[in-house]
Parts: structure tokens; sequence; C-alpha cells
């Protein structure tokens, strides 16, 4: 191993020590304002919640980054030379006037690890632009995968402020294989339908894309009910500048999707919190996932027809 190699990782392993240590114990009581959604779970020791970029002070955001980079980097999604020439310590985000990226965070109560998030991405347009506007920023799903998912829905009207894409759908990698493990996703889609049905109704939220892998993600989200449209057949990748192009080196590539967001989501996630909150009469995962999928197909073919 040349010494430039055993120095980038000397790096790497010290940026994932570093955030692997990190305690978010105390981030509820630094959030500015009322965050978007808070739900606190006794039962499994997780705080979830939903916040706004400038919700966050600079040191949680810059955690959090942290948090979805080591991650991310831990699954070989990340170039590790990249990250050591640049000195990479914890991703970017950055939002324009009038529109924010939507963060949603598990906790564990306990350890003040971050055990769970996911992002809503929003557009980089200065200001809103009709989905069909050729000038108008690509999303990074629309990038990776050379397509445009978004101007098939510019006759609803709907402005790339509208629009926001689903990211970094993440469990903590050092999280046993256990029930309340498969709970904290289901905790933050609990979360993330409550902001996605608020902002629905404030018709500040019109449709989500992003792209991911059919037999994880995308059957999460379909069973929130998402009449997802997926685009099969593209060849995404990154160049090699990019921090992130190691992610369209798989075997198994994720795929692009869109959605409009419909406008009984909070019935979705009313079923979910029956669910996480336990108890006698709560349905077990298995009878969860079937109700689910039952309504989901239901509304299916209701648009269908």
């Amino acid at each position: 191993m040349t010494d430039q190699v055993q120095a980038r990782e000397r790096y790497v392993a010290d940026i994932c020590r570093l955030h692997s240590s990190l305690d978010f114990r105390a981030l509820p009581d630094h959030i500015v304002g009322e965050p978007l959604h808070y739900a606190h779970d006794p039962a499994d020791e997780l705080v979830t919640l939903s916040v706004q970029d400038d919700q966050l002070p600079l040191r949680y955001l810059n955690g959090i980054m942290g948090f979805r980079l080591v991650q991310y980097l831990r699954l070989g999604w990340m170039s590790r030379r990249l990250m050591y020439e640049r000195a990479v310590f914890r991703e970017t985000v950055r939002h324009p006037e009038g529109v924010q990226n939507i963060h949603t965070v598990s906790l564990c109560t306990r350890t003040g690890r971050i055990d769970g998030y996911i992002s809503l991405g929003c557009s980089q347009d200065p200001v809103s632009r009709p989905l069909d506007d050729p000038d108008r920023r690509r999303f990074a799903t629309e990038v990776a995968h050379g397509i445009d998912l978004l101007g098939q829905f510019a006759a609803d009207g709907v402005g790339t402020h509208q629009v926001f894409e689903i990211k970094r759908f993440l469990r903590n990698l050092d999280l046993p294989v256990s029930p309340r493990t498969e709970r904290v996703s289901w905790r933050l889609l609990a979360s993330l339908g409550r902001v996605v049905a608020a902002a629905e109704a404030a018709n500040r939220m019109r449709v989500l894309l992003g792209d991911a892998k059919e037999k994880v993600a995308v059957r999460h989200f379909r069973l929130m009910g998402f009449p997802l449209q997926i685009a099969r057949g593209t060849s995404p990748r990154l160049p090699e500048t990019d921090l992130m192009s190691p992610i369209y080196q798989q075997d198994v590539n994720a795929v692009p999707f869109v959605a409009r967001v419909h406008d009984d989501l909070d019935d979705y996630v009313d079923l979910v919190e029956e669910y996480l909150a336990g108890g006698p009469d709560a349905p077990t995962l298995p009878k969860l996932v079937a109700t689910m999928s039952r309504r989901a197909g239901a509304r299916r073919v209701k648009e269908a027809s």
C-alpha cells in the first residue's frame, strides 16, 4: 500500500470515527421554530422529527450531512479518493430563496446517535419555473439517468418549487437486525408522510421524484400509496469527478420514478402509526403491509378507470 493510499484510508477512517461519535440528543432543543413534524416513541427510544434547512443550527446540519456521507461511504457509494483529495468531511446542501430542503431524522434517545434519515431535496431554480421550461434546472435523478421526468406534469400548472426529490432513505448500518430496526424505516416514512400531506394541502408540494431500488425503497413508497411511474431502460452514470460516481457502478442500479402527491396520504400514515403504536390491537407488520398493499392497489385501479 502506497503512502498516499495509507493517508487516504486514515483520513476516511478518521471522518467515519468522528461522525460515529456525535451525540444528537440535544437536537430537538436547538431547532429554530417548531419542527414540521415531531414524534416521540419511548418504547423504541426514538425521536423522529422533520425540519427545513434553516431550522438547523450549522453544527447540527454539518453532523446530519456527515451521517449521510458516512453511510454512503460504508455502502461503497462515495469515492474515497475524491473525499480524501478534496478534504470532504460532510455532504453539502443548499437552497434558493423561497424553498428549502427537508430533513427527517430518527434519533435514539439513549445513545444520541442518528438511527435513520430521509430527505426531500428542493429545486435549485432561483425562482420557480414551469416544468416544461427548457431552462429549468434538472434534479439529480434526471441528470444521472439522462431523462426528463417532470415535463409531463407541466399542464397541471406545477412549478419547480412545488417538486421535491426523495433522497437518502437510510438506516444506520450499525443497527442490528431487529423489529426495532425495521420500525425506524416506518418512523421515517410516517413523519415524511405527514410533512408531504400538509405541504400538498397548502399547495406547496405537488410532485415527488427520485431513484431507488425496486425491491427496497420503491416498495415502501408504493405501500404509502404513491402512484409511482417508473422509467425503465436508463443507463445512469455520473462523471468520475463526481463524489457519488460509485453509486451507479453496481450490479443492480436504482430505477428513476416520479409521482403526483395524492390527497389521502394521511390515511396511509394513520395505518403506519397504528402499527407503530403497538399494543394488543395493533396490526402486525405483515398485516400492515397487506392492508397498505390492498389500499394502494385499489387506488391504482380507481385512477386507471
